[in-house]
C-alpha cells in the first residue's frame, strides 16, 4: 500500500510539472506575439521605410507600441470573458508602502542610468527626440501603465494557477509566475540592440527590466493588483529620465 501511495504521489506531481510547463511555455508564446505585433505595428506606422504613415519619429513608434501592449491585452481579457481580479484589474488587497514602492523604482532607474553616464554607453535610442513633455505622458505614464497590463496583468495572470509552485534563490522562495514575469520583462528589451543601443546599455537595461520586473511582480502578487507595480514602473522610468541625470550631475559637480 506505501508502494502504490508514493507511485501515485511520483505520478501525480510529473503531471503536475508537465501541466506547468505547457503553461508556461502557452504563457510565453501569447506574450512573444502580442510583442511582435505591437512591434511591426509601431515600426510599420512610423518608420520610413513603409512611407512613414504617420510622422512624429520616436514618439510616434512610443504611443503606438505602447497602445498595442494595451489594447491586445485587454482585448484578450474581455473576449475571453476573463475575471479582471485575476489579472490584476482590482483594489490592492492589503496596506500599500507607496514610499517603499516608489523609492525602489526611483534606486533602480537612477542607478541603470549613472551606470550607462559613467561607461559612455550611447543609451535607449528608443528616447531620442523625445522632449520632457513627450516623456512625462509616453513613458512615465502611458508605457508604465501599458507594459504593466500586458506583463504584469495578461501574463501573469495567466500564471496564478502556479502561484504556490516556488524556487529558493537567495533563501527566499519565489513563485514560477513572478520568476517569468521578471525574466520576459528583461527578454523584451534585448532587441533594443537591433535598434541602434549598444552593448552595454543593452546589458544595463536588460539587468534594470529584470530587477523592476522582480518586484513589480512580486507585488503584483502579494497586493493581487498591478496597481503597485504600475506605481514603481513610473518610478522607475522617473529615476531613469529625470532623478538619474540630476544625482550624476549633482555627484560629478556640474550643478
Amino acid at each position: 500500500m506505501y508502494i502504490k501511495k508514493s507511485e501515485e504521489k511520483f505520478v501525480g506531481e510529473e503531471i503536475r510539472s508537465v501541466n506547468s510547463l505547457n503553461l508556461l511555455v502557452m504563457t510565453f508564446l501569447i506574450g512573444l506575439g502580442i510583442y511582435v505585433v505591437a512591434k511591426l505595428f509601431g515600426l510599420f506606422l512610423t518608420t520610413e521605410a513603409f512611407g512613414p504613415i504617420i510622422d512624429g519619429g520616436n514618439s510616434s513608434n512610443l504611443l503606438l507600441t505602447n497602445f498595442m501592449f494595451l489594447s491586445l491585452p485587454l482585448g484578450i481579457i474581455l473576449l475571453t470573458r476573463g475575471k479582471l481580479a485575476q489579472y490584476g484589474l482590482s483594489k490592492p488587497i492589503g496596506k500599500l508602502n507607496w514610499g517603499y514602492i516608489l523609492g525602489i523604482g526611483l534606486v533602480i532607474g537612477s542607478i541603470a542610468t549613472i551606470i550607462i553616464i559613467v561607461t559612455g554607453a550611447n543609451g535607449n535610442p528608443a528616447l531620442t527626440g523625445l522632449g520632457i513633455r513627450e516623456k512625462i505622458i509616453l513613458l512615465w505614464f502611458f508605457a508604465s501603465i501599458a507594459e504593466e497590463i500586458f506583463v504584469r496583468g495578461l501574463l501573469q495572470g495567466y500564471l496564478n494557477p502556479l502561484e504556490s509552485m516556488k524556487i529558493s534563490i537567495a533563501k527566499q522562495n519565489i513563485s514560477y509566475p513572478v520568476i517569468f514575469s521578471a525574466i520576459f520583462f528583461g527578454l523584451i528589451h534585448i532587441p533594443l540592440f537591433f535598434f541602434g543601443a549598444d552593448l552595454i546599455t543593452v546589458g544595463v537595461i536588460f539587468a534594470m527590466t529584470v530587477t523592476l520586473g522582480f518586484f513589480a511582480a512580486s507585488f503584483r502578487e502579494k497586493h493581487q493588483s498591478i496597481l503597485p507595480s504600475i506605481g514603481i514602473h513610473m518610478a522607475t522610468n522617473i529615476g531613469g529620465t529625470m532623478v538619474g541625470p540630476i544625482v550624476y550631475a549633482i555627484l560629478v559637480g556640474t550643478i
